[in-house]
């Protein structure tokens, strides 16, 4: 069995997110505990990076575990759930049969820091090195493309009514605060500066029709008040709606 860097199809199956996970240093010979506040942080990374994957292991009644990987400065560099499915191991690939051997590992206590180490290295080198991790600094907080396109879609068909950050960024499964910031960087613009120039380019098209009053266009793009709709209207475009539209017909006739 192939497996990949997470999809916007495989995004669904991490839900809800994994209840425990390690963070494992490499160069320091060294295992974290990851659960709570801390094990949310480090997935919302692994999925801003694109650099969330998935192995399957042979197992049954178990709960799936995320294995994370620290770069040599200390940072979040890639990510793998290891998830329980029924079958034999040895119809499983060798990633799938040594993830086996990790949970069994992450079960012993005290954990046998080195030998779990090596296997969790065992594991990633297996599964292939085959996605980016970005430098330190280098755009790593941008949003994914397919959070991009989950995140618009969820605005556009809810611009008349309304949601919050929090809606949105849970589309994308990540925390508000980082959505806020991974989305400022990948628009250039903040999510309410984003959603009143949507609002307005929604406007824009129901205006060139005559037979629609700026009334109805207010309220079908989610303004609450006329003035607030005329306002951002001609602050973005330079001119009041009610302009616009006659100067569009004069132009179109």
């Amino acid at each position: 069995m192939q497996e990949n860097a997470v999809s916007p199809e495989m995004s669904a199956r991490f839900m809800p997110l994994p209840p425990k996970g390690v963070l494992v240093d490499a160069h320091r010979s060294s295992v974290a505990d990851q659960c709570g506040i801390a094990l949310e942080r480090t997935i919302d990374t692994l999925w801003s990076r694109q650099s969330l994957g998935a192995v399957q292991y042979p197992g049954a009644n178990a709960e799936p575990v995320l294995i994370a990987f620290s770069d040599p400065c200390g940072a979040v560099a890639l990510g793998l759930v290891l998830r329980p499915v029924a079958g034999p191991a040895e119809d499983m690939s060798v990633a799938a049969r040594l993830a086996g051997i990790l949970v069994r590992l992450l079960a012993q206590c005290p954990l046998p820091t080195t030998a779990l180490v090596e296997v969790a290295l065992a594991v990633r080198l297996a599964y292939g090195e085959h996605m980016p991790v970005p430098s330190p600094g280098t755009g790593v907080r941008k949003l994914a493309a397919w959070q991009c396109e989950q995140a618009v879609a969820y605005m556009d068909a809810r611009l008349q009514d309304g949601f919050t950050t929090a809606d949105v960024a849970a589309q994308c499964g990540m925390s508000a605060a980082r959505f806020s910031v991974a989305f400022r960087l990948s628009f250039g613009a903040s999510i309410r500066q984003w959603v009143i120039q949507r609002r307005v380019e929604r406007a824009q098209q129901m205006l060139t029709s005559e037979s629609v009053s700026l009334e109805t266009v207010a309220a079908a793009c989610g303004f609450s008040e006329q003035c607030h709709f005329t306002r951002q209207f001609s602050r973005l475009v330079g001119v009041p709606p009610g302009a616009w539209r006659r100067r569009h017909h004069v132009l179109t006739a």
